[in-house]
C-alpha cells in the first residue's frame, strides 16, 4: 500500500515541475503525471474500503455457517437401538 503522503510529495514535485516550464508540452505531462497520482490514492482508497467490507462478509458469513452448524448438532439427539440416551440425564 502506499501511503498518502509519498503520493502528495510526487503530487508536488510534478507541481514544481509543471511551475517552473514554459513548454506547454512538458505542463500537459506534469498535469497528467498529477491526475494519475490522484487516481491511484482514490483507488487505493476504494479498494481498502472494498477489501474490509469483503472481509467482514466473509467472517459474517463463516459465523453464520458456524452458528447453524452448532444449532443442527446441538437440537438432534443421538438415538441408540437399545434405548440409551433417553431424556434422562441417568439414561446410559
Amino acid at each position: 500500500m502506499i501511503s498518502f503522503q509519498t503520493l502528495l510529495l510526487e503530487i508536488e514535485k510534478h507541481t514544481n515541475i509543471a511551475k517552473n516550464t514554459v513548454d506547454e508540452q512538458q505542463i500537459r505531462e506534469q498535469i497528467i503525471a498529477i491526475r494519475t497520482l490522484c487516481e491511484v490514492a482514490l483507488a487505493e482508497k476504494q479498494s481498502n474500503i472494498n477489501m474490509t467490507k469483503h472481509s467482514y462478509q466473509e467472517t459474517h458469513n463463516a459465523q453464520s455457517v458456524q452458528l447453524n452448524t452448532t444449532m443442527s448438532m446441538s437440537s438432534e439427539r443421538l438415538r441408540e437401538e437399545d434405548g440409551a440416551n433417553g431424556n434422562s440425564i441417568f439414561d446410559f
